[in-house]
């Protein structure tokens, strides 16, 4: 599997693993240097995370972040796969979870905030949105639409655009609640209607002359709630919940954002973090990956970020992004 993955991320995004050093595959970091919103990047090479990442253009598929409880620090994160002991949005003390990491042969990437970005971040407000949030499902209701943000531009070529809507009303005969859950509610949301099938919200479309693609597109907002045997409530994936939790401890300030439209690659490319981390991270961390400004603390391959700490936040950012492989250029305002 590891083989496979490493070969597809060549083949498919020009992303090109290395080797690290095996004495510096599991850095040790000092817990007191870690601050609440801290962000690490995750990658699993497990067949779902490149795909988000050939998706997406990301260069991790998973996304956490680093929040104090009572002076203790904790990962908190929106998490569903099998391999890890809890579902559903949740916290876990950062030892545990770098330990847990590890047996899930998990690659880490840590990037820490800015002095400025660090002195907004309201740690209180952080606690109440994950005490809000906490035990919530992982967003399957949503998890398409951090990705699709154009009704033509992000579709990957192994995902054509047009294979979209004839595929979901298949799964729609073999399973309603497969694809009720992973598009009919969002796309209620995005035409404004209720309890549509996919074939209704088809018809609906072609009457005010959008195409299944358009309706796609329309931006996800935060906010809209999701119901369901299991689920009712907020939606949110890896990087949607890191980005609404940025959004609620004030981070992007008095500016619009939908963090529901937050991939991971637009979550580490934002003008946020630490410019000059390079220079004051652990001289192992220098050793392991001397050329990264980053600290890579877990992983056999070394991770990389184009883009990283490069955007500057504005209004509705990310909602109009197109994502096309192997380039995936990003238009300045998207």
């Amino acid at each position: 599997m590891e083989k496979a993955n490493v070969e597809f991320l060549s083949w498919a995004m020009n992303y090109n693993l290395t080797e690290r050093p095996g004495q510096y595959r599991k850095i040790d970091l000092d817990e007191s240097t870690i601050h609440s919103g801290d962000y690490f990047a995750v990658m699993r090479l497990d067949g779902l995370d490149p795909m988000i990442m050939y998706g997406t253009g990301s260069r991790s598929g998973h996304t956490v972040m680093a929040l104090r409880f009572e002076g203790e620090l904790y990962i908190v994160e929106s998490q569903d796969a099998p391999y890890w002991p809890i579902a559903r949005i949740q916290r876990n003390k950062f030892s545990e979870w770098v330990t847990m990491a590890e047996e899930a042969q998990f690659h880490v990437t840590y990037m820490p905030l800015s002095d400025e970005m660090r002195e907004r971040f309201n740690e209180t407000a952080a606690q109440e949105f994950f005490y809000r949030t906490q035990g919530l499902p992982y967003g399957y209701h949503n998890f398409l639409f951090s990705w699709v943000d154009t009704p033509e531009d992000n579709w990957p070529d192994l995902f054509p655009k047009h294979l979209a809507g004839p595929i979901f009303s298949i799964v729609q005969q073999v399973d309603k609640n497969v694809s009720d859950i992973f598009l009919a509610q969002a796309l209620n949301h995005h035409l404004g209607t209720k309890d549509l099938n996919l074939s209704s919200i088809s018809m609906e479309a072609a009457k005010r002359n959008m195409t299944f693609g358009d309706v796609m597109a329309v931006v996800e907002e935060d906010g809209w709630k999701y119901h369901g045997e299991y689920h009712d409530g907020e939606s949110f994936v890896c990087s949607t919940y890191v980005a609404a939790a940025w959004k609620a401890a004030g981070i992007f300030g008095d500016h619009t954002i939908n963090a529901a439209e937050f991939s991971p690659k637009d979550v580490y490319q934002i003008k946020i973090f630490d410019d000059n981390y390079k220079e004051t991270r652990p001289e192992r961390c220098k050793l392991a990956d001397p050329d990264s400004p980053h600290c890579q603390i877990l992983g056999k391959y070394r991770m990389e970020f184009p883009g990283f700490n490069s955007i500057e936040i504005y209004s509705h950012m990310n909602e109009r992004c197109p994502s096309i492989a192997p380039d995936f250029i990003r238009p300045d305002g998207c």
